[in-house]
């Protein structure tokens, strides 16, 4: 596949797959929508290969095909996959279509460096946080950096401050998980 229609529609195999299910089952997209919660949409975004289910979505999902989610996504860690894909998605919404493509790239390059390690699952979870973190905090430096205050608009401070409140949740997120397993491990070494 080029990587130009990679970019476009990054899970195309995972739409591929879904549409060919579908109509196998003699569903339309509306009554899949409908068993699975979401709109007919969203069924489309998916059979084009734009984005994937999250975990609920996709646990219907898999439960209407009768397989499991790795099964319906393709792939041998869905966990990890709607991840990435959460952590995408909720960089679209703050800088658009070219920022989620930048992330993307960002996120599977440097994953492509950890291709031989054996991170864990929960390591895996942390590094595409941490990328997210990271692409916001640059993202925000180079818009502070080349915008001048005399043009910056009442409603770039907005997002920026929604932008750092989203890099505080991901250190949240973050600090918690750290946190809790702390705890664990400190269990461990008293029994």
């Amino acid at each position: 596949m080029s990587e130009n229609k990679k970019e476009k529609a990054p899970y195309l195999e995972f739409g591929q797959r879904l549409q060919e299910l579908r109509n196998n089952l003699g569903l339309t997209r509306t009554q899949l929508g409908e068993k699975c919660g979401v709109a007919q949409s969203t069924i489309v975004n998916y059979e084009k290969g734009t984005r994937i289910p999250f975990a609920d979505t996709a646990a219907k999902m898999a439960a209407v095909f009768d397989l499991t989610v790795e099964e319906l996504l393709g792939v041998a860690n869905s966990g990890i996959e709607m991840k990435k894909a959460e952590a995408l998605d909720s960089l679209r919404s703050f800088y658009g279509k070219k920022g989620e493509d930048q992330a993307r790239a960002l996120i599977e390059g440097a994953g492509s460096l950890l291709a031989g390690g054996t991170l864990t699952r929960e390591q895996q979870e942390d590094f595409i946080l941490e990328m997210q973190k990271l692409f916001i905090i640059a993202t925000e430096k180079n818009r502070a950096k080349h915008t001048s205050k005399k043009f910056e608009a009442p409603d770039n401070l907005i997002k920026s401050k929604e932008h750092l409140r989203k890099v505080e949740e991901i250190d949240q997120k973050l600090s918690d998980k750290h946190t809790h397993n702390a705890f664990l491990d400190e269990d461990e070494f008293h029994d």
